[in-house]
């Protein structure tokens, strides 16, 4: 990951650590453990401003069929980072599941994440990258999701150089 944010332009790599710092911060406030890591889409509004809004599968669906993941993935975050410049769209890494629907006796849908996806789109950038982060889960009673302390590290050395 911090090869990745390294190899970018410095503006650029300014933009997308404003997105990925607003979702490993936003993120726990959204987690549920029935229903997983939810699918957001965060977005630069301003130039000190960063917005976060949930994405449906109707509103996804508009950029082609669900089953085409690798197709509106990457379509839906670039749509909106033409207007803002930076885009994510944040996803469980069970979202196929949860698209199709299998279970009980197939893939089991219920099975919950282990990591969050986020597929970052610049307009500056040709290549969006897709960052995978893991994460625990905390508390029995209140379970919340808890990064682990190196993707902190890892945002705070990239923003240094």
């Amino acid at each position: 990951m911090l090869r990745q944010l390294r190899a970018l332009d410095p503006a650029v790599r300014g933009d997308v650590l404003r997105v990925l710092d607003r979702v490993v911060r936003d993120l726990p406030a959204h987690w549920r453990r029935r229903k997983g890591v939810p699918r957001l889409m965060v977005f630069l509004d301003g130039p000190a401003d960063v917005r976060v809004e949930r994405i449906t599968f109707r509103e996804m669906s508009r950029h082609g069929y669900l089953d085409e993941f690798s197709r509106w993935s990457a379509s839906v975050p670039a749509a909106r980072a033409e207007d803002h410049g930076c885009a994510a769209l944040v996803y469980g890494d069970r979202i196929h599941a949860r698209i199709n629907r299998i279970g009980p006796f197939g893939s089991a849908w219920h099975l919950p994440d282990t990591r969050v996806d986020v597929r970052t789109v610049h307009r500056e950038l040709r290549i969006s990258p897709t960052f995978s982060l893991p994460f625990e889960t905390e508390g029995r009673l209140f379970p919340r999701l808890v990064f682990p302390a190196w993707v902190s590290d890892t945002l705070t050395r990239a923003r240094q150089g």
